[in-house]
Formats: C-alpha cells, sequence, structure tokens
C-alpha cells in the first residue's frame, strides 16, 4: 500500500507543478517620488512707467495739435497755445468776443476745443506725475522640486517587557 501512495503523491505534485502559473520576480520600485513646492513674493520696482508712459502719450496727443494750431493762426491769442498746461486758458480768456454781424458758430467750437485741449492736456500732467508718486511692483515664482529618496533609520529599542533590540523605520 505504501507503494501505492507515494506514485499518486509524485503524480499530484508534479500535476500542481505544472497546472499552477509561473512565479514572476518583483516589480522594480518605482522611481523616487518629487515634491514641488512654489514660492511667490512681490517686491517694489520703482514708479509705475506703464502710468507715467500713458501719461506722456496722453499730453503729447493734447500738445501737439495746440502747437500746431499756435504756430498756423492768425489770431495772437492762439500764441499762448504754445505754454504748455497754462496756454489753453491763457487763449480762453484772450480770445476777441464774436462780432454782433457774424455767427458765432465757429468762435464758439474754438473755445470748445481749446477747453478740451486744456483738460486733456492737464489729464496727462497728472497722470505723469501720479506715475512717479505710484509704486509697481514686480511678482515673482520661484518653483523648487525635490526628489524624495528611501530612507532608512535603525536604533535600538525595547521589545516587550524585558526584552531589548533593534528598530527599523524608513521610507520606501
Amino acid at each position: 500500500m505504501k507503494l501505492s501512495l507515494v506514485p499518486a503523491a509524485a503524480l499530484l505534485v508534479a500535476s500542481t507543478a505544472a497546472l499552477s502559473p509561473a512565479a514572476s520576480a518583483q516589480e522594480a520600485a518605482p522611481p523616487p517620488a518629487s515634491v514641488t513646492t512654489q514660492d511667490t513674493t512681490s517686491e517694489a520696482t520703482g514708479p509705475s512707467m506703464a502710468m507715467v508712459g500713458s501719461g506722456v502719450g496722453i499730453f503729447a496727443l493734447s500738445y501737439i495739435p495746440a502747437a500746431v494750431v499756435g504756430a498756423t493762426s492768425g489770431l495772437n491769442a492762439d500764441r499762448t497755445l504754445f505754454v504748455p498746461l497754462a496756454g489753453p486758458w491763457i487763449d480762453l480768456t484772450q480770445r476777441p468776443d464774436c462780432s454782433p454781424a457774424s455767427s458765432c458758430n465757429a468762435e464758439n467750437t474754438a473755445k470748445v476745443l481749446i477747453i478740451t485741449d486744456g483738460v486733456f492736456q492737464a489729464l496727462g500732467a497728472l497722470t505723469i506725475v501720479g506715475g512717479f508718486l505710484t509704486t509697481a511692483h514686480e511678482t515673482k515664482t520661484v518653483q523648487s522640486t525635490a526628489k524624495l529618496r528611501p530612507t532608512l533609520h535603525i536604533s535600538p529599542a525595547q521589545l516587550g517587557n524585558g526584552g531589548y533590540g533593534v528598530a527599523a523605520l524608513g521610507t520606501f
């Protein structure tokens, strides 16, 4: 009877080995993880050059036509348009009244344009001054990436009531 059990056991072991799936090795460890951090800083960089530039643009677009009119007009009061900021207001006070025989439409239109020019010259000048008084800020964002590596710490430890041994702690 012992003989019949041995071949049966051998047959059982061989069939189990043949039918079991192939063993595979453990997969490779994933690459070390990384941690990304962001740090944002803001620092003052001086006057607001965008505001100064827009003020210069507004002032130039209003002063240049006034200077052209001052150079080409035959009216002596229009010569004061060469003076920046104050020129339109001085011209407005020195302009002659319209005669009763003629229509005042042209003179009224000229006065409206002079007032508009004076307002835009003042806005341009105020924007330039405001740009020098306003501090611009530059924001910088710095990203840093740190690789997390496996660590292993081994230290003595107490095990149970009276036993001592070694404890291993780590990250993988």
